[in-house]
């Protein structure tokens, strides 16, 4: 078996998911009858989630609020095209957040995935995001720990970001 095999191999097992044909080595049936990777398996989630929730600050925030953030942040880690590179993470799991049927977290995430390109030098133009409610009554309940009654600060809006903005996004209320 060679370097990639094995690399393969332990990361499909730590994923818990079925090993492929070309994997199928009595090593890897060893260690996966073992019982032993549970733990491996459970760090490997653990880490995942706290790197989503470091640096998706906004976007775990709202799930938290919601209760929704472990189950919601271990769906993501189970799936097959998280990549297990930090810096990619942030990245895939707001462009996930922000195609969510919910629209205040899909705006919210789009909005810190805009944010994210900025800062890593990935943004290629300004990024609109319309809003179903008031953005910045949604940032101070995310940042200030302050109540998020979404039924009071509804209301549509448009959100421009860009780095050729002062304080790098504008918000405007549409009728």
């Amino acid at each position: 078996m060679n370097l990639e095999g094995l690399q393969v191999g332990l990361l499909t097992l730590l994923k818990s998911r079925e090993q492929e044909p070309q994997n199928d080595h009595p090593y890897f049936r060893h260690l996966d009858a073992s019982g032993r990777l549970s733990v491996l398996r459970e760090i490997s989630a653990w880490w995942r989630s706290f790197s989503i929730e470091e640096t998706c600050v906004l976007t775990s925030t709202l799930l938290k609020k919601r209760g929704t953030f472990a189950e919601v942040a271990g769906r993501f880690a189970d799936r097959p095209d998280a990549t297990p590179y930090h810096q990619q993470q942030a990245a895939v799991f707001l462009a996930a957040m922000g195609r969510h049927g919910d629209p205040l977290l899909a705006a919210v995430a789009e909005f810190e995935g805009a944010l994210l390109a900025i800062r890593t030098g990935d943004a290629t133009g300004p990024v609109t995001i319309h809003w179903q409610h008031a953005p910045y009554a949604v940032l101070e309940s995310l940042l200030l720990g302050a109540p998020l009654d979404e039924a009071r600060i509804r209301g549509a809006h448009r959100m421009v970001v860009s780095p050729d903005l002062p304080g790098l996004f504008r918000v405007e209320p549409l009728p």
